[in-house]
Order: C-alpha cells, then structure tokens, then sequence
C-alpha cells in the first residue's frame, strides 16, 4: 500500500517494485520513454530517489444537488425511500449524458425483477441535470416519463461510447447490463439498445470461476455464481486494442490483519474482448499484494482511462467495511476509496479514503458516498465527479463534488526546505515542459535537467525559474528561454526540488 502522509525517501517505480538506488545504478538501467504523455504524479514511477516529499491525496469538494431521486418511478413515493444508483455519466458532444438504475421492482412484494428501470437525464453544463421525457415505457398509465429501458439487465445497465476505431455507428454506443448473467448490448443513439447476443457473455460457469474460487450463492435454487451484482463497467482499451471488462464476484481473502483465510469478500476480476460478445483471459486484478478483507472489499470500481493521461486507468470503488450502518440495511458501511493503474491489470489502491462518510451521519449507509462511473470536464480548471447521498433514504439525492483537473494525486512538499526527487533517464518529445501545479505564498518549485550516467548538472538546463502560483499549464522557464528541443529524444534525469507546494502533472509537448 502506499503512503499519503509521510515522507519518502525511496520511490515506488509502480505499486509494489522498488527502484534502484542512484549511487551505482547500473549503466543498463531502463529508460523511461515519456514521449509528450501527460505524466500524472500519483506515485514515484518516473522516479529513483525521493526525498523529505510525499503522496497526498485530495478528495473532492461538494458543491449542489444535481438531482432528487423524488419521481413516482424512483421509489419514493411508493415505498418511503428512494431506491435508485449506478450512476454513469460521459460527456457526448456538447451535451452531457446521465444515465442510473431505479430497483422498482425489487421492493414490490413479491419482488419483480423485470421492473427495474434505467433512467436518462442530460445536461448542457454537467451541473444543471433535467429529464428527458423519453415516452418509451410504461409507468402507472402513463408513459411521460424518464424511463429507457425496463428489466432484469437495467440492474446494472452502464453504456458508454465505444471509441475502438473503424466500430459501425449502429454500434457507436455499448453497454454491460445483468445481474448475476452479463449481457453486451449496442446503441446507435444511446437510448435505444438491443442485445448483441441473446446468450450472456458471461454466465457464471466459466472454468476460472472455480480456478480463483469464485463462490455461488448460498440460498438459491440455480446455486447461481456470485457475480456481477454491482455496476460492471467496460471499455476500449486502445494500449491492448481489446474491450475490457470490469465486474464484481465474490473470492477468497485473508482477515484484515493477514493472519486468518477467510471464504469470501466483495473483489474485482476482469476478462477482455475484440469484438465485446466473446470474452476470455478471466481473472482477478492484482493489487500487488493478498486480498484482505476490508482493505480490498470493493463494491464497485468505476475504472476508466484518464481522458488527459489515456494510459492511466482511474478508479473511484466502493470500498465496504463488515460494520452495521447507521443507516440502510445490510453489510457494512461504505466510503470511496481510489485505484489506478498502468496496465489495466495490476492496481495501487490508496490507503486514504477518497471520500469518507463526513459529519452527515445519514450518509454512514451501506452505498454511503457510491461514485457514478465517469467524471466530466465542466470548467476549463475542473473536473466534475457525482455520488450518491443519503441512500436508500426518504431524501437521497445525487451531489456533485469537484477536482482540480489532474488533481487526483500530487507529488507534495511541506514547509521550507522541503525536499527533492530525482528521476529514472527519461526521453520525452517536445520543445517545452508544461506543469500543473500550485504553492503556497512562500513556496516554490525548481525543475532542472541532469546527465543520465554522471547527475551532473546540463548546461543551461540545470535549474529552472522558480515557479510559484497555482496554474493548470505554466510552462517551465530557464532564464529568458523555456526551448528544450537540444534536450528532445536524448536519455536525461529530471531534478525537482520544492517546497510548500503541490506538483500534479507534467507534460513535454510542442506548440
């Protein structure tokens, strides 16, 4: 697991692999090619040595409700609570797609299945939401209303737009849908879907269900795999050129504390896809270390690809502690937690909460604070990310919380003197460096350029201007000149130094 508060001395390349000390580093040492990525400063993968700084995490700032889960078919006035979740937005175009799931038929007695209902709504600024009177399916008479799509598949039903190349527009859009079975679906409009194949994609009876353990049901007459009962999301990998799948099941783990196995915790597996009907390679992420319960018991994970950094995957899980709620009925409490990845495959999750229960105790529920799949750009400086309050309440409502762009993770300095990293040999493409960063009123930020092999320092390139402010895009001085182009496709190391100061990305680039 990785630190949030103190500081560190020796970097983490990825989750669980420690680099080489800079002393004697073998001259074969790998080089990290940045090209003109944007780097985001979630660990010390680009880095050999770190010293008096940390990782810190930034949770999102709440701002208004978007939108009250009070209609006749969200549950409200029927049965006292609201009974809606799985939020999944995009952006598409110049308007913002919303869409989530209503359990209707789940609270009727005898339940029924078949009257779940995935509900649209859209926005033109991701902050002011409406429903779209849709008039497709039928509720108590009438048909004016928000509903998409009715049955057992809209318990989890999570479209997104398919951005492999070359797909047909008939198939623009997909979806995961299914609880229990898992369903493709595709959409050349987004709000109307049919199945790409009546069969499942995935079923349950699946060899490596056994292999990993994956438990069936206690109770039921099918003894059916637990699986796939959350919000499972996929996507186009573009880095494999496969879909990938994300979805909930049920595996073995040890305690908290590592000492005892235990049978079960909610975790996460993933299959791939070329054509999204037949999948295969099912396995469980790897978190780098033994699943345990509590720590890695996910609910939910919606993971995506960065859209500023598409080969880094972010998620936002559900992270479930075995406690009675203050609210809600079943399990434990819940908080959002924070994942990524470089891979799509092997995962840090963060000690830190991303999003604690907070003071409002109507909150300490079982789906407590549960993220919506996707976070949208609705400020040049601000990302937009939505979750659920007071759920499964008499008032539960779908807040929004804001980050700064890029602002996830940073690469922190305390107070003066502050501290340093040094990097692996980097090669980047471009004529300048761009960072995203903020200080403090005393504080500062240096970044200078060293040879590979010796440390010393590059001429003219050895220490830059000293940054202090809060930007998004400042882009690097050295002097009068910010052109690194005598620099461009050469092995280098970059040295920052800081203090009282925050560094969330940076990016070599070119006008």
């Amino acid at each position: 697991m990785l630190s949030d508060t103190h500081p560190v001395t020796i970097a983490f390349l990825g989750p669980l692999i420690l680099c080489a000390a800079l002393a004697g580093a073998d001259e074969k040492e790998s080089v990290v090619e940045v090209s003109d990525r944007r780097e985001l400063l979630l660990d010390g993968h680009l880095f050999d040595r770190i010293e008096s700084l940390s990782f810190r995490l930034h949770s999102p700032s709440p701002r208004e409700k978007v939108l009250d889960f009070d209609a006749p078919w969200e549950g409200r006035p029927s049965f006292g609570i609201s009974v809606c979740g799985y939020p999944v937005v995009f952006q598409d175009g110049d308007k913002f797609r919303m869409y989530y799931t209503s359990y209707y038929g789940l609270r009727l007695k005898p339940a029924d299945p078949a009257r779940q209902f995935t509900c649209y709504c859209e926005s033109d600024d991701g902050i002011h939401w409406r429903r779209v009177d849709l008039g497709r399916v039928e509720f108590a008479g009438g048909r004016a209303n928000n509903i998409m799509r009715r049955g057992p598949e809209c318990h989890n039903f999570a479209p997104f737009i398919d951005t492999r190349p070359g797909v047909p527009e008939s198939e623009r859009y997909k979806a995961i849908g299914g609880n229990g079975k898992a369903y493709a679906f595709a959409s050349a409009d987004g709000i109307s879907w049919r199945k790409l194949n009546e069969e499942p994609i995935l079923d349950g009876e699946e060899e490596a269900f056994d292999r990993y353990g994956a438990i069936r049901w206690g109770n039921n007459p099918g003894k059916e795999r637990a699986i796939l009962d959350s919000l499972n999301v996929a996507f186009w990998d573009p880095a494999s050129e496969r879909y990938v799948l994300y979805f909930r099941a049920y595996l073995p783990c040890l305690s908290r504390d590592g000492k005892r196995n235990l049978p079960e915790t909610r975790s996460v597996m993933r299959c791939v896809s070329k054509d999204f009907v037949n999948w295969e390679q099912i396995e469980p992420i790897d978190y780098g270390e033994p699943r345990r319960e509590w720590i890695h018991s996910l609910y939910t994970t919606a993971l995506q690809p960065y859209s500023r950094s598409p080969h880094v995957y972010l998620g936002m899980p559900l992270r479930t502690s075995p406690r009675r709620p203050f609210h809600g009925t079943s399990f434990g409490l819940s908080e959002s937690a924070f994942m990524y990845s470089r891979d799509a495959k092997r995962f840090a999750l963060v000690d830190e909460p991303f999003l604690r229960p907070g003071r409002d105790q109507k909150n300490w529920s079982k789906h407590g604070n549960m993220m919506a799949w996707g976070m949208l750009r609705t400020a040049p400086d601000e990302l937009s990310v939505y979750y659920l309050q007071h759920d499964h309440q008499d008032d539960s409502f779908l807040r929004r919380g804001v980050l700064r762009v890029d602002g996830f993770r940073s690469l922190h300095a305390a107070g003066f003197p502050g501290g340093t990293a040094i990097s692996k040999p980097i090669v980047f493409h471009g004529d300048r460096l761009e960072i995203n960063a903020a200080t403090g009123a005393g504080g500062g930020i240096r970044i200078g350029f060293l040879d590979a092999k010796t440390l010393e320092p590059l001429p003219d390139f050895g220490e830059s201007n000293e940054f202090f402010g809060d930007q998004i895009q400042h882009f690097v001085h050295f002097g009068k000149r910010r052109d690194l182009s005598t620099l461009s496709g050469r092995a280098v190391r970059m040295k920052i130094t800081m203090y009282a100061a925050d560094l969330y990305s940076l990016k070599f680039s070119k006008p």
